[in-house]
């Protein structure tokens, strides 16, 4: 490969790809455990973690989320009790490997709609996003359409990304996972139109489960289709959004058009799609991946034939080292960042938060991570002057403390960048 942008990964089995339609399976919002939105909101992300744990399997996929938000993708794997696909292992054995931000570069010279999906409750994929934002905007790639966004642009329109805490319509707790922040900040620092299209208010709620998710996939395709008018005629769309919404093709019994078939169908536009949530890699020092025939055509499992072009298998946080494991694609924030002994939780679970001095509490942090009691792990930071908090069940903050992160410096010796604090 030519670069190893995704870092160390670590050991694990290969996960399938039904998880592609996943989002749709569990009825998350009608069962909420207590009061959410104010638990959230009064920053008690403990008693958040704590209710759904002892709502069980039922709020697993949520659970996992919530620990994704508190920058554990370790626990937020293990809680989202995803299985292995043999299928991944034969293409990664038959193929031949190549890095995919060159494969995607290549492949997407002549697109002017590309689609990247995500686990929602594994940051790795947000971590490839991060990697490829750059690469697109050089080639001419102008808005980005994001699922998570509000359409009333009040989460990011003020050049910073709002959390938020409401459970009703529009509701998206991915904003205040730091890599999701991150790419929010990344697009709109490098130039990104911002593009919010996920509006469940005008997606029909009748009718069976299939013809829910079918009005949703219109909603959103007739949103996008509305954005690619408005643009100027040399604009290029990205579209990043959650699990299955980047198929082509029809899927599941109901043969059900998902978003990207929808937009295909409406504009003729062919989207280039890619899937970071079907496979993994289970080598522990391997970087993400993608795999090719001879003559360099993206080959997928057997199931996503039809639906995705590209199929990225990505890091997964597992294995004996705590350290690696939590800190999977972590390292796209920045600088590891020891935390002071005096914020480590001793007494019962902690979460320890980095702020920018005055920066407001309803905004998402630069990082954000969950801890036990006797866990030592870093934060990851860009150079910055931060204020760390520690909270605990309830969201009271029991301890703080100022910390400085420092450019990266370059060694003369090497030329390599060393970082100093």
């Amino acid at each position: 490969m030519t670069r190893r942008w995704m870092g160390v990964a670590v050991a694990a089995c290969l996960v399938t790809t039904s998880v592609l339609a996943q989002e749709n399976t569990q009825t998350v919002g009608a069962h909420l455990p207590l009061q959410r939105s104010e638990r959230l909101a009064a920053g008690d992300f403990i008693g958040e973690i704590h209710a759904y744990s002892a709502a069980g399997p039922a709020m697993a996929q949520a659970l996992a989320t919530q620990y994704a938000r508190l920058g554990r993708p370790d626990l937020a794997w293990a809680a989202g009790r995803l299985h292995g696909n043999p299928g991944c292992d034969v293409v990664a054995q038959e193929g031949i490997p190549t890095d995919p931000l060159d494969l995607l570069s290549r492949l997407a010279q002549d697109r002017r709609v590309v689609m990247i999906n995500e686990n929602h409750f594994a940051p790795t994929s947000r971590a490839f996003w991060l990697a490829v934002l750059p690469r697109l905007r050089q080639m001419g790639f102008t808005h980005l359409a994001l699922e998570a966004l509000s359409p009333r642009g009040d989460d990011w329109t003020s050049g910073e990304v709002r959390e938020s805490f409401a459970g009703g319509k529009g509701f998206a707790p991915y904003l205040g996972e730091p890599t999701f922040a991150a790419v929010i900040r990344r697009a709109m620092a490098l130039g990104f139109t911002l593009v919010p299209y996920d509006e469940a208010s005008l997606a029909d709620q009748d009718g069976d489960r299939e013809q829910r998710i079918a009005s949703r996939e219109r909603v959103e395709a007739a949103r996008l289709a509305d954005t690619l008018t408005h643009m100027p005629a040399d604009g290029k769309l990205l579209v990043l959004a959650g699990w299955g919404h980047v198929n082509k093709g029809l899927s599941g019994p109901a043969h059900t058009p998902w978003m990207a078939e929808v937009l295909k169908q409406r504009t003729g536009i062919d989207p280039l799609t890619v899937d970071t949530t079907g496979c993994q890699r289970a080598d522990a020092q391997a970087a993400a991946v993608t795999y090719v025939t001879p003559d360099g055509t993206p080959r997928v499992i057997a199931s996503a034939v039809g639906h995705v072009d590209v199929q990225v298998y990505m890091p997964l946080p597992r294995g004996d080292d705590l350290t690696a494991a939590a800190g999977v694609s972590r390292h796209w924030l920045g600088q590891p960042v020891a935390i002071p002994a005096a914020l480590l939780p001793k007494d019962g679970d902690g979460v320890v938060e980095a702020r920018k001095p005055g920066q407001p509490t309803d905004t998402a942090p630069y990082d954000r991570l969950f801890l036990r009691p006797g866990e030592v792990l870093p934060l990851y930071l860009p150079p910055g002057r931060y204020v760390l908090t520690l909270r605990g069940e309830g969201g009271a903050i029991q301890a703080s403390a100022p910390v400085t992160v420092a450019a990266p410096e370059l060694s003369q010796a090497n030329g390599r960048a060393t970082h100093t604090r």
